[in-house]
């Protein structure tokens, strides 16, 4: 597997003195769909323009292809796909017509277009300016139109934005199969639960620097994030069982629930030990930690 972008200690400082990147190390890997997640001020845009070749670092290294992001040649950058804030889209042109004045300035051929309308749901609405669509179906058609050249390397800030939750959804399994083709994404979002089922490694940008990076799974080792389990029951508990809850299992009581880590305690054993004390367990559950959880819990800790 292929390194597709590379940054080594890179630092933006801008005119005004502001520091907006303090010496980033990340890696992207072929096949990789990476978001890179923050609050607004973090880096993010500073992050995406230097990656684009937009902007020159102050010191450090970014390299695309393994060459400086801002030396890449015309033929390079044809092979990367972007989507930022503005669509691109020419609001009195029909869906079709934008399509084609892309595949025209990428002196592509335009007999694909039918396809990519098609794949992407918008063939019905082909014939309609863009002016006329929702907000939604415009953040869809600005989405197409990334693909229209079969990028390499994609890069998208806010992919998921204005999309209501089944175009969402689609948009969402259709980036997420990408990467089968060989396909690399990079991705920005605020959308927490969007980054959580299509990225495969997330890292988390505050103020210039990358807090934790990796998987879902590999941030909540990295921060000591337990997998607790907890048992609903009913009944009531005498202090005598209650105890041995608490002293064998490191288990603490919660509101008619115990509550204990699976990291380290077998669930079997603590239903077990609650069905021959006589207690009645209603159910069983993992309690889930979801990307949400982990941005707040690390935004507050760095704030603190």
């Amino acid at each position: 597997m292929s390194t597709i972008i590379e940054t080594h200690e890179l630092v933006k400082t801008y005119h005004d003195g502001t520091q907006a990147l303090k010496g980033i190390n990340l890696n992207v890997e072929e096949g990789e769909i990476i978001g890179l997640i923050g609050p607004n001020g973090a880096g993010k845009t500073t992050f995406i323009n230097l990656i684009l070749g937009l902007l020159k670092p102050t010191s450090g290294i970014v390299k695309v292809w393994n060459q400086d992001s801002y030396t890449l040649s015309k033929v390079q950058r044809e092979k990367i796909g972007f989507l930022l804030s503005e669509r691109g889209l020419y609001r009195d042109l029909t869906v079709e017509e934008n399509l084609i004045f892309w595949s025209m300035l990428y002196e592509m051929e335009t007999n694909h277009i039918e396809k990519y309308l098609k794949k992407w749901n918008l063939w019905e609405k082909r014939k309609k300016r863009v002016k006329e669509l929702s907000s939604g179906m415009q953040q869809k058609l600005a989405v197409v139109r990334v693909m229209l050249t079969e990028p390499s390397l994609i890069i998208m800030d806010e992919p998921t934005s204005n999309l209501d939750p089944l175009v969402r959804k689609e948009v969402v399994d259709m980036l997420k199969a990408l990467p089968r083709s060989g396909k690399t994404i990079f991705i920005t979002s605020h959308d927490l639960f969007d980054v959580e089922r299509l990225c495969t490694r997330i890292a988390l940008l505050r103020k210039g620097k990358i807090i934790v990076n990796g998987s879902l799974e590999e941030i909540k080792r990295e921060l000591g994030i337990e997998r607790n389990v907890k048992v609903e029951i009913s009944g009531e508990i005498n202090d005598v069982v209650k105890k041995s809850i608490t002293d064998k299992f490191n288990a603490k009581m919660q509101d008619g629930h115990i509550i204990f880590s699976k990291d380290f305690v077998n669930t079997k054993k603590v239903v077990k030990f609650l069905v021959e004390n006589g207690i009645n367990v209603e159910r069983v559950e993992e309690e889930r930690v979801s990307l949400e959880d982990l941005y707040a819990r690390v935004i507050k800790e760095d704030e603190e």
